[in-house]
């Protein structure tokens, strides 16, 4: 129970010890310092949004491409994005055209990313006169990988330059 027995050393016998209950020992009771907590949590949140990069846009770039190298230092801006895998020309995600078929095509203008673009164009510029702030950029990003055709490349400029995405962005690899 609560007793300390002192008859090891001595072969005197000696009573037991018995503290009164007031007595007792307490257990040493731990409190928290809020201050220095919050001090603490407070500094990884300056340091977490400080390292966050909020320029520039971020761009996932499909598995199967492997992006051209350049040196440019330019980050993304924010922008609809064209993807053109050896399969498909893809716009923000969604299936536009086959890439075979725009590179057997003798037409320079893709229909079906003309259409999509023509769309998008239209309700960025709904967007844009709500807000006074807002104004349609002209901004497309193309992601395309570096053994695609260049006459695939140039038909999906020249459709996006007809609608009027004239600043058109090429997403690269950064190169060390």
């Amino acid at each position: 129970m609560g007793y300390f027995n002192f008859e090891e050393e001595n072969d005197t016998a000696a009573p037991m010890l018995k503290l009164p209950r007031g007595k007792r020992r307490r257990s040493p009771t731990f409190t928290l310092r809020l201050t220095s907590m919050i001090d603490m949590f407070t500094i990884l949140l300056v340091f977490l949004l400080k390292s966050f990069s909020a320029e520039g846009q971020i761009m996932t770039v499909a598995k199967d491409l492997r992006l051209p190298e350049s040196t440019a230092q330019k980050p993304p801006e924010t922008a609809s994005v064209i993807v053109v895998t050896n399969d498909w020309i893809l716009l923000d995600g969604n299936k536009v055209a086959k890439t075979q078929d725009v590179a057997a095509s003798k037409s320079v203008l893709i229909k079906p990313l003309h259409d999509r673009l023509v769309q998008l164009r239209r309700l960025t510029e709904k967007i844009a006169s709500l807000s006074p702030d807002m104004q349609f950029t002209g901004n497309i990003a193309i992601q395309g990988d570096k053994a695609i055709p260049f006459e695939v490349l140039k038909k999906i400029m020249y459709t996006c330059g007809s609608v009027g995405y004239n600043n058109m962005l090429l997403a690269v690899t950064r190169k060390d």
